[in-house]
């Protein structure tokens, strides 16, 4: 099964945000992800009036484009994290999102790493239920240290480590090929390593974040991972169109990119 989403933040940036719906549905797919939106009510209004489908939609996470990332381990912030959560869940009912994204947080001056975890963790010990009353599925994100030195969750151990003693409360890991790649490790091996924690996956080539093919990547290996660990969850776009964003798609053909019960492999280089 292969469930591809364009992601409204990476793709169609040469349209207005209203616009990328739209365009989104005219290419062929049924679902969008996204971060969490600057004016939730118009990003509902887009998906519901496109008749689209949210596969994933961030927790508000801060300003990424300033470097933030979220703010569940700061100690300070714990009654404004969880009102970001209930926000986060009450959009995602609105629009029938299944999945939230957690941005685990930087580095906090003057706090200990310690008590940086304790905090994380507390805060998705006391979301995980909340989501699992409305059917909603939390999954944490792995980002790279080069992009993002100050994030917490850069390597596979720390993702396992977070993730493994929350997966009977639900909770996931978000792998994002372009991170793990940036991090050092064989893609389609470290998906299948981690593959009965990943909860949603984000796509992108590497160097460069670009589409499929644009990189190192083995493509071919890494779907044929998906389909053999019966990977069932969305598969985001969360990548750079190196030129136009329809100029782009080439890779994906138009039958594909939407929600099937048939597994996608591209074929080899």
């Amino acid at each position: 099964m292969t469930r591809f989403a364009a992601n409204v933040g990476f793709l169609y940036a040469e349209l207005p945000p209203s616009a990328r719906f739209r365009a989104a549905l005219e290419d062929g797919f049924d679902a969008v992800e996204s971060a969490w939106p600057e004016d939730p009510a118009a990003f509902a209004g887009s998906v519901i009036g496109a008749g689209l489908r949210v596969a994933l939609l961030n927790v508000a996470a801060g300003d990424l484009a300033a470097g933030e990332r979220g703010h569940a381990n700061d100690p300070s912030r714990v009654d404004r994290w969880r009102e970001d959560f209930l926000a986060a869940l009450r959009l995602a009912g609105e629009v029938e999102c299944g999945a939230l994204n957690v941005l685990a947080g930087n580095n906090v001056p003057g706090v200990t790493v310690g008590t940086q975890w304790a905090t994380l963790r507390a805060n998705l010990e006391w979301a995980l239920p909340l989501a699992g009353r409305d059917a909603r599925r939390i999954v944490v994100e792995m980002l790279n240290p080069h992009d993002t030195p100050a994030y917490l969750v850069t390597d596979a151990d720390a993702a396992r480590d977070l993730v493994e003693p929350l997966a009977g409360a639900g909770l996931r890991l978000q792998l994002d090929t372009y991170h793990v790649a940036r991090i050092g490790l064989d893609v389609p091996s470290t998906f299948a390593s981690l593959a009965p924690l990943v909860g949603h996956v984000q796509i992108a080539d590497a160097p460069g974040r670009h589409e499929p093919g644009t990189g190192q990547i083995d493509w071919h290996a890494f779907f044929a991972a998906l389909a053999e660990h019966r990977y069932e969850g969305a598969v985001g776009l969360e990548y750079v169109p190196a030129a136009a964003t329809r100029d782009g798609l080439s890779w994906l053909t138009r039958d594909a990119r939407g929600w099937s019960a048939e597994p996608f492999i591209p074929a080899p280089r």
